[in-house]
């Protein structure tokens, strides 16, 4: 990915900036920046760009620049009504240009990727939106100039919490999920995973959908419905008892949880895979119970494997 240095020892100089909104049919046509560089941050719906030839899909929250000299252009006309933000700057210090991320920043610097969805959309369209109530008022120009700087750099900043709060994020959500992996047979509320963790439960939902791209419920649901088909396989216990083990209480929730990612009633997977091992099996957490299901699935004996 592209990325541009922009020396900020001088103050960014503000050009232009408004927020569009279109209907359906709208294409962007094809503009080439000169000296300026700009800036779209999504507001409704999906606008579909390309910059020098490369594609991308502007949604609520991400920010595409557009450096000086290149050109950008709408990829095909609009299926549905859509808004942006956008922003035209100069440099008025020195612009650098690299296709990683600097490793070392000197001061009053601040970087901006090509493309990339915003950690707090919500302070940058604020923020944009004030540029925007500045430009229409009787301030003086120059105050233009600074919150322009001052927007480029939150947006820098926005996306350098991002990249350092990935690896963080990733240890704690394994965290979380080791921790229901333990608790799977137990009867717990998500509430309870937050107080755990001393988080609320609202970030806990956030974290977790950020980083592994699925609800908590639906992985609790997922781990639960793996260990079910490993009973049915390996055990010749009853869909009632099964469905209390894996803390399903309610059997008619169990049943369509069960069919919702098998694709089978428990009694239908159970009479499909017939080459199982029946050995009462002690339940060692350690192990990938969604593998070992596979395998039995197969007919492999795991006790090879394993």
């Amino acid at each position: 990915m592209l990325y541009g240095t922009y020396d900020l020892i001088r103050p960014l100089h503000f050009i232009q900036s408004g927020q569009f909104t279109y209907g359906v049919g709208w294409q962007h046509a094809r503009s080439t920046r000169k000296k300026d560089t700009e800036l779209l941050i999504g507001t409704s719906n999906e606008t579909n760009l390309s910059v020098q030839g490369q594609v991308f899909i502007l949604k609520p929250g991400s920010c595409l620049s557009v450096f000086p000299g290149e050109t950008i252009i709408g990829t095909k006309p609009a299926e549905k009504s859509a808004s942006f933000i956008w922003l035209h700057f100069l440099n008025q210090s020195s612009l650098n240009y690299t296709k990683t991320y600097p490793t070392q920043l000197a001061e009053y610097t601040s970087v901006l990727p090509r493309f990339f969805q915003l950690n707090r959309p919500e302070k940058i369209i604020a923020l944009a939106s004030q540029l925007l109530d500045i430009t229409h008022s009787e301030s003086r120009v120059v105050s233009e100039d600074y919150v322009t700087t001052l927007l480029v750099s939150e947006i820098s900043t926005d996306y350098l919490h991002g990249i350092n709060q990935k690896p963080y994020d990733e240890g704690r959500v394994k965290q979380i999920e080791d921790w229901i992996n333990a608790s799977i047979f137990d009867d717990f509320k998500i509430s309870e995973i937050a107080d755990q963790f001393n988080i609320s439960q609202d970030y806990l939902s956030r974290l977790f959908k950020r980083t592994t791209g699925i609800t908590v419920k639906d992985y609790i649901n997922k781990s639960r419905v793996d260990f079910a088909r490993y009973f049915l396989l390996t055990t010749d216990w009853s869909i009632s008892e099964i469905a209390d083990k894996c803390a399903f209480n309610d059997y008619k929730y169990f049943f369509r949880i069960f069919k919702h990612y098998v694709n089978l009633t428990p009694l239908k997977y159970r009479n499909t895979f017939t080459n199982t091992f029946l050995n009462n099996p002690k339940v060692d957490f350690g192990f990938d119970v969604g593998k070992v299901v596979s395998l039995l699935e197969k007919g492999l004996d795991t006790s090879i494997i394993y």
